[in-house]
């Protein structure tokens, strides 16, 4: 039974998602996170922090969805994969507009990157939060 919700559930979700400009990670652990999610906890969270992060999947798929979905690499340039992982969404969060998107420069990247809107940002959280609370309803 909880495996038939939990199936529903993410199909329901996934149908949700297709409208969205980004697909929204169920994520359960750590690793599910984006490897630019990952590196930024390892370097800004203390090993209290991160274990609480692990406890608290609704967070961590919040914050990765903050670090590596709300933003796009412009599409005029070769992204390497090296430069995705040193890209940090937070340190740029006051460029971000309420209601429309932001390109900025960033120069550890070399890349120009476009920053989502808060407006944005809010409904895939919110969609987020759906998610969660689809999967504790088991």
């Amino acid at each position: 039974m909880k495996t038939t919700i939990t199936i529903l559930a993410f199909l329901c979700i996934s149908l949700v998602g297709f409208s969205q400009t980004n697909t929204i990670t169920l994520v359960q652990k750590f690793t599910d996170c984006a490897p630019v999610t990952q590196r930024l906890i390892q370097v800004n969270f203390s090993t209290e922090q991160r274990a609480e992060l692990e406890k608290d999947t609704r967070k961590l798929a919040k914050l990765n969805y903050v670090m590596a979905q709300s933003y796009r690499f412009e599409d005029n340039q070769m992204v390497l994969r090296s430069q995705r992982q040193l890209f940090d969404a937070k340190s740029y969060e006051s460029y971000r507009k309420k209601d429309r998107r932001v390109t900025i420069f960033d120069s550890t990247t070399g890349l120009y990157v476009e920053l989502y809107s808060w407006n944005e940002m809010d409904v895939q959280l919110s969609q987020i939060d759906i998610q969660y609370d689809i999967v504790s309803c088991n």
